[in-house]
């Protein structure tokens, strides 16, 4: 594990953008700004802050949304996951003559979690359920005394009950998106990964699937079983191969953290960002072409601690790492 302690981190407000490095921004005071909710009694003060790995191509930009309540004896903290984490795709060299590998994305993972220490606990999140839709898109709104809904509609759920709401949406084709294990009180981690591709009409292929009992072994993106192109030639067309696994992928996700009035000012929260580099291999046996996946081969993680400070409201990353080669 590799401390960065020059990755580049942002802080804005709705009246403040400041560019600063990570030995200054410890220090920063950052000024929040109002807004009042049309029911009267909630107040939400609004912040991001955000944080990249350039080495990795991987950026975190994080909404907070604070919400003060006076018909509710608990803070409440909408926060919102967006940035973008690269796929790790890289072209097979046309020159490999009797293997080649082709690196590509097999799965996504955004963890939010409030380390342990003080009252803060996860209470609800965006997407809750496994979903293979094309399309993610979910509304969580806040209403009175702490109410909490998530829905389909995406242009929010805000009337007469509910004063705030925040909205997600991506894409997703041939992936699908579900929680990952480790989910609780204090953490919620979604995956996001390759579920079904088609190749020239045959499949579904994943990360696992093998043809004729393993003869071929995983043909995701092999072009031909009888070909005399060179291994590094022998791959469909990149424009066949879903844009995830060779593009980027840019994830939103929300998370509502509860923190009690009378505890401690400050709360710290992890947040981490992560692609599954996998290794896809093409070798000539001497009778036929042959595929294998290498699962999670490579893995690339971006962590960001963020110091929440929920008496003036502002959100400031304090600390960042890379972990991967």
């Amino acid at each position: 594990m590799k401390i960065n302690h020059l990755i580049k981190t942002t802080i804005l407000t709705s009246a403040t953008f400041l560019l600063l490095s990570a030995q200054a921004l410890a220090a920063q005071e950052v000024s929040s700004v109002k807004a009042s909710a049309a029911d009267g009694n909630t107040t939400i003060f609004k912040t991001t802050a955000t944080a990249d790995a350039d080495r990795f191509k991987i950026s975190q930009i994080l909404d907070f949304n604070f919400i003060e309540d006076k018909n509710y004896n608990k803070e409440t903290l909408i926060l919102k996951a967006t940035g973008t984490i690269n796929s790790g795709y890289i072209k097979p060299n046309p020159n490999d003559y009797n293997s080649s590998v082709l690196p590509w994305a097999g799965k996504y993972n955004v963890t939010l979690s409030a380390l342990k220490g003080d009252s803060t606990t996860l209470v609800d999140y965006a997407p809750k359920n496994e979903t293979d839709q094309f399309q993610v898109q979910k509304t969580l709104s806040y209403g009175g005394g702490g109410d909490i809904n998530v829905s389909n509609n995406p242009t929010g759920s805000l009337n007469g009950k509910y004063s705030f709401s925040e909205t997600i949406s991506y894409k997703q084709k041939n992936y699908r998106t579900y929680i990952n294990q480790g989910t609780d009180y204090k953490q919620v981690s979604w995956g996001v990964e390759a579920n079904k591709f088609m190749n020239n009409g045959w499949g579904p292929y994943g990360r696992d699937a093998e043809d004729n009992g393993g003869t071929y072994g995983n043909e995701l993106f092999l072009a031909k079983r009888n070909s005399n192109a060179n291994a590094g030639q022998n791959f469909i067309p990149e424009y066949q191969i879903p844009l995830l696994a060779r593009g980027n992928f840019n994830p939103e996700f929300l998370g509502v953290f509860s923190h009690k009035n009378n505890d401690q000012k400050k709360t710290r929260l992890k947040v981490t960002y992560q692609r599954e580099t996998d290794f896809y291999e093409i070798l000539w046996n001497g009778f036929f072409w042959k595929g294998e996946n290498y699962k999670n081969y490579d893995p690339k993680t971006f962590t960001t601690i963020y110091e929440v400070d929920w008496q003036n409201h502002t959100a400031k990353s304090i600390k960042s790492w890379t972990d991967g080669k």
